[in-house]
């Protein structure tokens, strides 16, 4: 008869077991923390509005929240993407759906994605928060702008102002996202001042360029000769002469029939306390950019009537900002004048600055905590609170570069 086997040598036969079993459990808690983070990814799909090729979605995400935004897309066409958000650890990635291989990486290359796309179907634009400030439980607020245009045409020519010789005698504009305008300044920068805007479609004769990529800036003129200016080159692609001279600018279409109108408005009749909304279109259902009060000047740039209502495309005095008002609180204006209030961009969220640029073209930005930061009209910053912090004023830097952007 063979001994039993005593208690030790069973524990030691049952050890291996225990091992194995707390090896199950752990992969079984891997993996169901695996599932949870997955299941922390919202997919939404994106679509733009009939007659659009781009759209602005706002939303927010806190910690460890992922939000996949899929839109289809066919190679070849050119993806632009912008991120705006109040914490500088939220990014955006952008990778073809079911592939990891991501062809923008936010954290990386920042918040702005301008590009063709080398495949068609659907593709991702994943917007998150870096990994230390998802276990802070941090949160943003955001606004992503997507826009899809036609075939991209990059210019990426020669250098012809510092003396080629090569080059097409004209340009035709392109790449334009539906409903919005090309700039033509009165200099190689997106601080000189607009002097038009022109759609998709519109012949230059090529007067030289100047820079490199998203920096290149064409010297242009129109078909009639009656306007020259400068527009960024990656908007521009080889064309021949304009079958007859087009006109740079539509004409405006003034709501009592004249063909002309002042040079500016002056804002009147908003009632005391409250401002005057500027929008990105000719509708009280565009969204609002800017607010002004009564007595500031704006340059006139047309009028039109919508339904029952009359609009006024207007720019500031300066140049830098230009937007869509209410034509009934409008009046025939001198110019610029001192006693206008300036202009106020609110941000919409209690943890970003407001901005307010003064008439005289100085950019004050302000939080709610009283930290304010002053900036001159060109964007350099002049001075900044003592309560400000580090984060603050590298936000207010950012904040004032894409007003004037």
């Amino acid at each position: 008869m063979k001994p039993l086997i005593s208690f030790p040598a069973l524990q030691a036969l049952h050890r291996p077991c225990i091992r194995v079993s707390a090896l199950l459990a752990t992969l079984a808690l891997l993996l169901s923390a695996a599932v949870a983070e997955a299941q922390n990814i919202r997919t939404e799909r994106v679509s733009f509005s009939t007659g659009t090729s781009g759209t602005v979605i706002r939303g927010k995400i806190v910690g460890d929240e992922t939000i996949d935004y899929v839109l289809g897309a066919r190679g070849g066409q050119r993806m632009v993407v912008d991120l705006e958000v109040d914490n500088p650890s939220a990014y955006f990635n952008v990778l073809p759906a079911g592939n990891p291989a991501a062809i923008h990486i936010g954290s990386v290359a920042g918040n702005h994605f301008d590009d063709i796309l080398p495949s068609s179907g659907d593709w991702v634009i994943r917007v998150y928060l870096m990994r230390s400030a998802a276990r802070r439980d941090e949160r943003t607020d955001f606004s992503l702008s997507v826009h899809i245009g036609g075939t991209g045409h990059s210019v990426q020519a020669p250098d012809f102002a510092d003396g080629d010789a090569g080059g097409p005698d004209y340009w035709q504009v392109t790449g334009i996202a539906g409903g919005d305008h090309l700039n033509v300044r009165s200099g190689p920068s997106t601080r000189q001042s607009v002097i038009a805007r022109v759609v998709n479609g519109q012949i230059f004769r090529n007067l030289g360029c100047s820079g490199m990529g998203n920096d290149r800036w064409c010297h242009v003129e129109s078909g009639d000769g009656l306007m020259s200016g400068w527009v960024a080159g990656r908007y521009l692609r080889e064309s021949g002469a304009p079958s007859r001279p087009s006109p740079t600018v539509p004409a405006s279409d003034f709501a009592d029939g004249d063909a002309g109108g002042p040079d500016f408005w002056e804002v009147h009749g908003v009632p005391a306390g409250d401002y005057l909304n500027m929008r990105t279109g000719p509708s009280s259902k565009y969204s609002i950019v800017a607010r002004v009060a009564n007595g500031q000047s704006l340059r006139n740039l047309g009028c039109r009537r919508e339904v029952q209502s009359r609009w006024c495309h207007v720019q500031t005095p300066d140049g830098a900002y230009d937007a869509w008002v209410s034509g009934r609180y409008l009046r025939e204006g001198a110019g610029q004048s001192a006693s206008g209030q300036g202009v106020f961009v609110p941000s919409g969220s209690s943890v970003s600055p407001d901005l307010y640029m003064r008439p005289t073209g100085e950019v004050e930005v302000s939080w709610s905590g009283g930290c304010t930061v002053l900036y001159n009209p060109a964007g350099n910053r002049i001075q900044a609170g003592s309560t400000c912090s580090g984060n603050q004023i590298a936000v207010s830097d950012a904040s004032v570069a894409r007003f004037h952007r």
